[in-house]
């Protein structure tokens, strides 16, 4: 009986513990907690909330850590996180800037730090990492050239147009969680040196950093389902307790009559 009844309480103890914790993440979903990355704004990376939507402009990765992996503070293996700084802007907004006479194309954009451990996830962003390198470096290389000689309509006006048309068009879709950034030291250094040697400020950098789930699956859902499990598997357990303290009285119960 003692065993049945300690027994009880210990998957009582371990539920509520792994329930707490799904609970953080969970209530964003019972809230309905969520950005949708095209509306957001820098105020909206002050609070924890669910985000999904597309991500355009990315550089980096500014640091790669190799980080222990933990469910609810329990290590459950190692795993390699990336870090990007992800501009939020489309397309379409990133032309206009590029076609206008604006003096930094970059002015205006919100950033956010984004993290990464889904290896196909990170497949996709280093590609489009790739790609906005390449257009970066020939539209510094025609800026040059122009500093240099002088901008003439008639040669270079198609040069330009040229340019602007090699903008990258392609998206990489993700959902996540924002969170508090690492507090790890390395990688405080990597950012802040990342941000000091471009011409990204830190005061157009979001608070809270993005932390992708699993490409395909929907942030919050993982953590709505532990928690629903946690409260079925103490409730449950909670209920053979019950059941177990009463036939225990009632045993005692029928002794004492005899």
């Amino acid at each position: 009986m003692k065993k049945k009844v300690g027994i009880c309480l210990l998957v009582m103890l371990i539920s509520a513990m792994f329930g707490f914790f799904a609970f953080i993440d969970a209530n964003l979903v019972f809230q309905n907690k969520r950005i949708d990355l095209k509306d957001a704004k820098l105020d909206d990376f002050h609070d924890s909330a669910l985000v999904e939507g597309e991500v355009y402009m990315i550089t980096g990765p500014f640091a790669s850590l190799e980080e222990t992996n933990k469910v609810y503070g329990i290590p459950v293996g190692k795993k390699e996180t990336f870090y990007y700084l992800v501009g939020n802007t489309t397309h379409d907004k990133f032309y206009d800037a590029v076609n206008s006479d604006t003096d930094n194309i970059y002015d205006g954009i919100t950033w956010f730090v984004l993290s990464a451990s889904d290896k196909k996830l990170v497949e996709k962003l280093d590609d489009q990492v790739s790609k906005f390198s390449v257009w970066a470096q020939n539209y510094n290389n025609f800026m040059m050239l122009i500093e240099e000689s002088g901008f003439d309509p008639d040669i270079d006006m198609d040069k330009l147009e040229r340019v602007i048309d090699m903008i990258p068009t392609e998206t990489v879709k993700i959902g996540g969680i924002l969170k508090s950034q690492s507090s790890d030291e390395d990688y405080e250094a990597y950012r802040d040196d990342f941000l000091s040697k471009s011409d990204i400020k830190s005061k157009d950098v979001g608070e809270l950093m993005l932390k992708t789930v699993k490409q395909g699956s929907k942030p919050g859902t993982m953590e709505v389902i532990i928690f629903v499990a946690c409260v079925a598997v103490f409730m449950i357990s909670f209920i053979f307790l019950i059941i177990s303290i009463v036939k225990k009285a009632k045993a005692k119960k029928s002794e004492e009559l005899w």
